[in-house]
């Protein structure tokens, strides 16, 4: 008996099956409702985005910068409604987040009907109930020392019988991304570019390999324990500590292993800081006023400029230590959740699609890029660049008899044409950055891969099959 005659009986018996009818008319159902839903959405975000765009008014006090909604959501949508739509930018690089989606926090958070959630939860299922009876069962059933006792040998029928589960699942899966395609395609023709086909074809070959996972996972456990219900009874256990304990206890476990204040915390920090960092400066240059060192107003009020504009850089390096925290702490549960091949596969198509973390990073690179040119035209325009505080102060000094009000500086509008504002232009990250991104998770992924082959094929080749 040859291999190829164990994979075309395989898959016959696979595909006669009630339980690969009752998938693929599943998968049907929700990659036409990925379609549906995923081409609407982006119709009415693309919508949004032009009427946000044409808006922008060029100013040099603050400019808004609206983040272009992805095409390709359906894939991987990696949390994009909870990130801010986009960044008010004002002189000097200060980015504040425009407010983002509402969380729900009264329910349990209901994932997206993406491609991503599609295949990590229903495809990987289908597969362990494809495999847990691959060995054992046949065990059980008195048929697998018949098998063996042809020419086959042991690593030519487990071999067999893996590429007969994955070519399985790859009917299913190709059927429903192409429906999904023909759907979204309908709604916004443009999506369908040559470049992000391609990205399609590495969702694919991406998904393979994430299901090809749990394929050795249940070849090997098949071949370990002699009875199919204990096989099943262990590989789901295991898929649930891959696809839901793993991932959503990475969160929580950071949070208790990081030490970052919350923001009331550091929002308490701020002013004792302006006090003793702000103050102290501008109550030394008052000094010097009344000791007579300064002698006009003109040069009172550089000197509290300058002492307000350190210690608001000052303020700014400590916000920015609290965004770095709270970058690590986010690291450090995503890291935790690569401990799970699921959570692999979901950072991987948010990579290949451009959404979640990476998307932003991106997002903010273009940005800080571009706040050197606002600058640098705010600089031409007006003479001078002064940042925008997230508070102010208003003081009197007493200079040669007179009171002259000091205020904190202020960013000025330029008055005259504005038609050479430079606009904002987010360049999209290519399909060879893409990848850069996601070839970790995708390493990891083939290691998976690696280390429970060879673990089935050495537990399959000792099996006592009689």
């Amino acid at each position: 008996m040859e291999a190829k005659t164990i994979i075309k009986k395989e898959l016959l018996d696979y595909m006669q099956s009630i339980q690969f009818v009752v998938l693929l008319a599943v998968v049907v159902v929700l990659f036409l409702a990925n379609g549906f839903v995923s081409g609407k959405k982006y119709s009415q975000q693309i919508s949004a985005y032009n009427q946000r765009v044409s808006k922008v008014y060029p100013s040099t006090v603050r400019t808004i910068l609206y983040r272009e909604p992805s095409p390709l959501l359906f894939m991987a949508e990696g949390g994009d409604k909870y990130c801010p739509n986009g960044y008010e930018l004002k002189p000097k690089g200060v980015l504040d987040a425009m407010p983002s989606g509402p969380r729900n926090f009264k329910m349990p958070v209901i994932p997206e009907l993406d491609w991503s959630f599609i295949i990590k939860t229903i495809f990987s299922l289908y597969v362990i109930l494809l495999g847990y009876t691959a060995i054992s069962g046949e065990k059980e059933q008195g048929t697998l020392r018949l098998v063996l006792s042809n020419s086959i040998g042991r690593v030519n029928l487990l071999m067999a019988k893996y590429t007969s589960i994955l070519l399985t699942v790859i009917v299913p899966l190709v059927t429903g991304i192409v429906l999904s395609l023909v759907i979204i395609g309908i709604f916004v023709p443009k999506i369908l570019t040559l470049g992000n086909l391609l990205r399609t074809l590495m969702m694919l070959v991406l998904s393979l390999v994430y299901l090809s996972v749990f394929a050795f996972l249940s070849l090997l456990v098949s071949s370990l324990i002699h009875r199919s219900s204990l096989v099943l009874l262990m590989l789901l256990a295991v898929w649930v500590l891959f696809a839901v304990i793993i991932p959503n206890t990475s969160g929580i476990l950071s949070r208790r292993f990081s030490k970052v204040p919350s923001e009331y915390q550091t929002a308490r920090q701020i002013g004792p800081m302006i006090n003793q960092q702000v103050w102290a400066k501008i109550n030394e240059v008052k000094e010097r006023v009344n000791r007579g060192e300064i002698k006009t107003a003109e040069e009172a009020k550089k000197e509290t400029d300058r002492a307000f504009n350190e210690g608001q850089e000052d303020l700014i390096k400590h916000y920015k230590s609290y965004d770095d925290a709270m970058k690590q702490r986010a690291a450090m549960a995503q890291n935790m959740s690569r401990l799970s091949p699921t959570a692999l596969f979901q950072y991987a198509s948010e990579s290949i699609a451009q959404t979640g973390t990476k998307r932003e990073e991106h997002f903010l690179k273009n940005a800080r890029n571009y706040a050197t040119i606002y600058d640098r035209y705010i600089l031409e325009k007006v003479g001078k660049v002064v940042g925008t505080a997230s508070w102010s102060f208003s003081t009197t000094f007493i200079v040669n008899g007179k009171k002259v009000p000091i205020n904190s500086p202020m960013p000025e509008e330029y008055r005259g044409d504005k038609s050479d504002f430079p606009h904002f232009v987010e360049n999209q990250p290519s399909l060879a950055l893409s990848l850069r991104d996601a070839l970790f998770d995708i390493a990891v992924l083939m290691l998976w891969n690696i280390v429970l082959a060879v673990l089935a094929f050495s537990a399959f080749i000792f099996a006592d099959v009689r």
